[in-house]
């Protein structure tokens, strides 16, 4: 049996998903496909404009089988540590035969080849690696020089490493051949600039349709598949997004404003000062904008910044120390899902999780520290919705699996 799986936000559906998902279907030919979808908070560090069931109704309407769960102890993380809970979770789901995902470039001999490179680590990678940061290169620039020196590698068959695409796409590779297992990856060449909205070249991104939403401009409906379309407006119109980075910013600047820079230096990924830095640019400015504009160097991206200020406002921990996952949560399926799930049954090496609140039940503790800070970020999530109404807690333990049985 073919299982073909895709990892994926969805942020939203839009037609380069679909036309990714369409490629890899007609080139693995699977008997079922499989999503793992991220959570509410994502690689980028913002929230996702709508919540992970409507994601993953776009994505049973797209044609994916069985959506599982990737929890936000990794998909608020770097590229890597995203990559290994996702990478992980098909592995130890124990039925999934492909991994499809999109790259900037036909390449993917090339990318396996730097991820092996990455993961030896040889001594003079180190060397040069270590040379590069410490002259305040970010980590993902100084990756690309190391690669271009050691591999002696042309500028031309790096100039796509450090699009957000190829990142992933390698900490995919860098995961596999760490757990040296052999589910096949399947690259899909990706249509179009990351951020661009011109049809000529290619499809609109995910960023550049929520650009477009959170300007209030109604050509965002000309570039997504009516399904979320008519989920996104359903959702909006109920309050329930849409949901940005900004509408955290009092919270999360309130939150820092009354930590001690000791206690911010607890927090995941915060740390060489980084901590001072944040707690005194929030003295200052009173808008998310204002602090990454500040805090931004070249060192320290946008997108680090952004998931620093996100993990203060879980209170995500170092101390936590979550490594992989433990568990798989399904958050929906249809006909074929269902009868893979009876398969996983026996075949997972992690337990499977329905309702949440059955999971502390059959989970060990570093699962339960997974599943707290899960539900934690789900009722922060829901306290910045648009509706008032929608604020509730507790939201993770009232949803069940989305079903769509025909």
């Amino acid at each position: 049996m073919k299982v073909l799986s895709i990892i994926a936000e969805y942020n939203p559906f839009h037609y380069g998903h679909l036309y990714h998902l369409n490629e890899a279907k007609k080139s693995v030919n699977p008997d079922i496909t499989v999503c793992i979808l991220a959570s509410n908070f994502l690689q980028r560090g913002e929230p996702s404009i709508v919540d992970k069931w409507s994601r993953t109704k776009m994505a049973l309407h797209a044609g994916i089988d069985l959506v599982i769960e990737l929890p936000v102890a990794f998909s608020c993380r770097s590229a890597f540590y995203y990559a290994t809970g996702a990478v992980t979770s098909l592995v130890k789901s124990g039925v999934v035969t492909h991994l499809s995902f999109g790259t900037e470039a036909n390449n993917l001999l090339q990318l396996q080849k730097i991820a092996q490179v990455i993961n030896n680590e040889d001594a003079l990678y180190k060397s040069v690696l270590h040379d590069f940061l410490g002259a305040g290169f970010s980590y993902p620039k100084a990756r690309i020089l190391t690669l271009e020196k050691v591999l002696d590698l042309k500028n031309d068959d790096l100039r796509e490493l450090d699009n957000p695409n190829n990142i992933l796409a390698l900490a995919y590779l860098q995961v596999l051949d760490i757990l040296k297992n052999d589910i096949t990856p399947v690259g899909i060449l990706r249509k179009g600039d990351y951020h661009s909205l011109d049809p000529n070249h290619g499809f609109a991104s995910a960023s550049a349709i929520r650009k477009l939403i959170k300007n209030n401009d109604p050509n965002w409906k000309n570039h997504v598949p009516s399904f979320t379309r008519e989920i996104l407006e359903n959702d909006f119109k109920d309050g329930k997004g849409p949901l940005f980075l900004d509408n955290l910013e009092q919270n999360i600047i309130a939150i820092i404003r009354r930590t001690n820079p000791l206690e911010l230096q607890k927090i995941i990924e915060i740390n060489e000062g980084l901590e001072n830095r944040i707690y005194q640019s929030a003295q200052k400015h009173s808008s998310i904008k204002e602090l990454l504009t500040e805090l931004k160097t070249k060192r320290y991206t946008y997108t680090k910044i952004q998931r620093s200020l996100t993990h203060i406002y879980l209170n995500y921990e170092k101390s936590l120390d979550l490594k992989e996952p433990k568990y798989l949560r399904i958050l929906g399926f249809n006909s074929k899902g269902q009868s893979l799930l009876k398969h996983m049954k026996s075949s997972s090496e992690l337990p499977l999780i329905n309702r949440f609140s059955n999971a502390f039940k059959i989970v060990d503790s570093t699962g339960k520290k997974i599943l707290d800070l899960e539900a934690r970020a789900s009722d922060l999530y829901s306290l910045a919705l648009p509706n008032p109404n929608q604020r509730y807690g507790k939201q993770d333990y009232y949803n069940s699996p989305i079903k769509y049985l025909i």
